[in-house]
């Protein structure tokens, strides 16, 4: 490694006084450890994520979620693809429910407030509600519940298919909208 003019062999690039590097007459001079700035938080929306997740859950096929969150092509796109046969709708009520989506601005979509120490993850919360019933024909309908500590709920929602699938969707929806809470009464947090 090639060491520029003054700097001491084994020391860092940059290592010394502020304008780069000890003259050879003299020691380097520690400088004091600057930590990294701390990330600014995101901008927050003034679109609520809940009302997203409604309108993306009721009326996503028509893309009237993306025309929503300010996303006018997309909507019309979505639109005109009939929420692109179903799969795009589907992508779509995991990623608002689950707190990933931004609106057009990049700013995150307003949440309610926070309760308790948040633990469990609101994106595997909004999977095991949304998919594992479907692929399951419905048998592992609570998984959801279960996951969340609500271990004796959980099981009867698995035994009465989702109580014949209405259970299943009112859980779909509270957990969409941020609304539901694990077992010990917190929030569920947003990777």
């Amino acid at each position: 490694m090639q060491y520029p003019p003054g700097q001491p062999p084994g020391q860092p690039p940059g290592y010394g006084y502020a304008g780069g590097y000890a003259p050879p007459d003299q020691p380097p001079a520690m400088q004091p450890y600057q930590p990294p700035l701390p990330p600014s938080p995101a901008p927050v929306s003034s679109r609520s994520q809940g009302m997203a997740f409604l309108l993306s859950y009721f009326l996503g096929t028509l893309g009237v979620d993306r025309f929503y969150m300010g996303f006018t092509g997309l909507g019309v796109l979505k639109l005109l693809t009939c929420g692109g046969c179903g799969i795009w709708w589907i992508i779509d009520i995991i990623l608002i429910g689950g707190g990933h989506l931004k609106d057009a601005d990049g700013a995150v979509l307003e949440r309610g407030p926070i309760y308790g120490t948040p633990g469990k993850s609101q994106m595997t919360t909004v999977v095991l509600a949304v998919l594992v019933p479907y692929f399951t024909g419905g048998l592992a309908s609570g998984a959801d519940r279960i996951y969340l500590g609500y271990v004796g709920l959980g099981i009867l929602k698995c035994l009465t298919l989702g109580g014949c699938g209405i259970w299943s969707i009112v859980d779909t929806i509270l957990i969409g909208m941020g609304k539901l809470r694990d077992a010990e009464g917190n929030s569920l947090r947003y990777d």
